[in-house]
């Protein structure tokens, strides 16, 4: 018996209250974790490229295991696999999930198969890697951008299931355990898309120091500090950034105007030259609104020999006009005021 200790996020902790020192004790037997595959199907007479709808009702393993209790993933052989039984396909899906993680592999979810009523009776998961780009792609002459760097490998590895009727559970049809590519390194498996995720922890200390006007990009820089690297984080800055803007976005989603209103009103109340005005219309919604700060006020006193008035913005999920007032500071921009006007009509523009 060898016993691995596979570090899948190896965090450092400290004490400004880091939990991220997760570790998996992974047992291994000696058999080959690559052994060869056993082809249950073509053992019963039945066609590979149909495997998932050949009858195996022949296969008498049948396990009396704990689905929820995957005990040791790392040193499963298929011939193990082929034994575990689960109670949902939610639950198969975890297991490989996991079984990937150990072997530094991604999974992701392939076809199904339904019976005449409707009902799923066979589901595929496959290596992230299963497949290859259509070649229709490949040749177009409308492109515009280039290709993304190809990934996809035709890897067979796979892990077919099908529902045992009379038990209510779900067994397995089949399992490949060959890839044809290299696997991902431990230290870096959980930088696979389907691994990579924040942690809870990670987000309430971005929560808290964004709170107290921390800039995204210093939070960073601080938590990969503690870490001893940014490749240790388990997520990317991109992932951080999309989750600040995910919890900005669902504050003002219920009421993004009144927001509005609510944050330049407090502007202009710390800044007594700064000024935010708006209507309504008869509906009580926001129709136009005008807002300005001090500076812009100052340079607008100073530089107001030619003001233009550019009205072309409409990139915004409202599809209404964005002005904006600027003028020309010794051969610089510089804006003097902002308006987001019901529509391009005179009414609005007055």
């Amino acid at each position: 018996m060898i016993v691995v200790v596979v570090v899948t996020r190896c965090y450092m902790q400290y004490d400004s209250g880091f939990d991220y020192y997760t570790i998996e004790s992974c047992n291994v037997e000696d058999a080959d974790v690559h052994s060869m595959v056993r082809d249950m199907n073509e053992e019963h007479g039945c066609n590979e490229d149909f495997d998932d709808a050949c009858d195996v009702g022949a296969t008498d393993i049948v396990s009396d295991e704990d689905t929820s209790d995957y005990g040791n993933v790392i040193g499963l052989s298929d011939q193990q696999i082929m034994r575990k039984v689960f109670q949902s396909k939610e639950f198969a899906y975890e297991f490989y999930c996991k079984f990937g993680r150990c072997q530094g592999f991604g999974v992701r979810k392939g076809d199904y198969g339904k019976d005449d009523d409707g009902n799923l009776i066979r589901r595929r998961f496959f290596c992230n890697r299963a497949g290859l780009r259509d070649e229709k792609y490949l040749h177009r002459l409308d492109r515009q951008r280039g290709h993304r760097p190809e990934t996809r490998t035709n890897c067979m590895a796979k892990l077919s299931i099908y529902l045992d009727r009379e038990n209510s559970v779900w067994k397995v049809r089949k399992v490949i355990l060959d890839h044809h590519h290299k696997l991902t390194p431990q230290v870096m498996v959980h930088m696979i898309p389907k691994f990579r995720q924040m942690s809870d922890v990670a987000k309430a200390y971005i929560d808290g120091m964004h709170g107290y006007g921390v800039p995204t990009s210093k939070i960073l820089n601080y938590m990969a500090g503690i870490v001893r690297g940014y490749s240790l984080l388990g997520f990317t800055k991109k992932d951080a950034y999309n989750y600040i803007d995910k919890i900005r976005r669902s504050k003002i989603a219920d009421g993004d105007s009144n927001a509005a209103i609510v944050y330049l009103e407090r502007k202009a109340a710390a800044d007594p030259m700064a000024m935010a005005r708006y209507n309504l219309t008869e509906d009580s919604m926001l129709a136009n609104m005008f807002w300005v700060d001090g500076i812009s006020r100052v340079e607008y006193q100073y530089f107001r020999d030619i003001v233009a008035f550019d009205s072309i913005y409409k990139k915004n999920k409202y599809n209404r006009p964005l002005v904006i007032f600027s003028g020309s500071n010794y051969k610089q921009t510089t804006i003097f005021g902002f308006g987001l006007v019901l529509n391009e009509t005179i009414t609005s523009y007055t």
